[in-house]
């Protein structure tokens, strides 16, 4: 049986938040957050927290974030990795590996970039790029005619 919780906060011990200086269009995962479930953006990226799930950013940039901890598959236009991955990743440009960063599992895209330091242990494979991102990108419009 669930039970619902509603809290109320009242408007007196409301905080205003100060503007932030953030470029629209960016959305981050902090680093104190761990998501466990599929993760989709209509927007770039940054992951600086825990990830387990997929994630989908089909027409914008990804960046895990030296923090960042991505377990699962990924799928983006653009992939920038300084932190920590162990899956699939599919990018429909570009994959780079800065130096901080490591990934273990398969690499999908027609151009990777690995950086001098960069630890890097699985399988890239060009040649079935146009194949994964179709499948991706039908996996994701499944998932937006299911909500």
């Amino acid at each position: 049986m669930k039970r619902s919780v509603t809290l109320t906060i009242p408007a007196d011990d409301l905080i205003p938040l100060p503007d932030l200086d953030v470029p629209e269009g960016i959305t981050s995962i902090g680093r104190t957050i761990s998501v466990r479930g599929e993760v989709r953006s209509g927007e770039h990226l940054i992951i600086e927290g825990r990830v387990e799930g997929r994630v989908m950013v089909p027409d914008h940039g990804l960046a895990i974030g030296k923090y960042g901890n991505v377990s699962s598959d990924v799928m983006a236009r653009t992939v920038t990795v300084l932190g920590t991955v162990k899956g699939k990743l599919s990018a429909t440009e570009r994959v780079e590996l800065l130096p901080s960063g490591k990934v273990e599992g398969r690499i999908v895209t027609a151009s990777l970039i690995m950086d001098e330091g960069c630890y890097f242990k699985g399988v890239v494979d060009p040649t079935l790029r146009d194949t994964v991102l179709a499948v991706s990108r039908h996996r994701l419009k499944q998932g937006a005619d299911d909500t």
